[in-house]
């Protein structure tokens, strides 16, 4: 089972799911923060140390992959420069919360378009 989970920063009240939309189509979109990519990378690994790191943008890659250490569990994060996308395959809720978590103390609130819901206020 995979889960799909993205973070963005804007001061503005945007559509989420157009937003949401215009990253995975690769388009830029007015109003949304530039992110300090190497710190959500850093904060990704960070918050599962025994994981293993398959690939990481910080060695020149375009993605973050980390595996579980029985290797069933996995992240496969893309980067745009004012988004984080992480599609998380077979992890538990706990590892999922860690990731947003990590997120949310970068300051960048998740959309889950599973449910089609942005979650402007997460606890950090």
């Amino acid at each position: 089972m995979s889960q799909q989970f993205v973070f963005w920063r804007t001061s503005e009240h945007l559509d989420a799911r157009a937003v949401y939309e215009a990253l995975m189509e690769g388009e830029p979109v007015v109003g949304l923060d530039l992110l300090d990519l190497d710190a959500a990378e850093q904060a990704l690994i960070g918050v599962l140390p025994d994981w293993t790191v398959e690939a990481r943008r910080a060695d020149g890659g375009e993605q973050t992959m980390l595996f579980s250490p029985d290797q069933r569990a996995s992240i496969d994060a893309g980067y745009s420069p004012e988004s984080v996308t992480v599609s998380c395959s077979w992890m538990s809720e706990e590892q999922y919360n860690l990731v947003i978590q990590a997120m949310a103390t970068l300051h960048l609130p998740l959309y889950d378009p599973q449910i089609d819901e942005r979650f402007d206020s997460v606890p950090i």
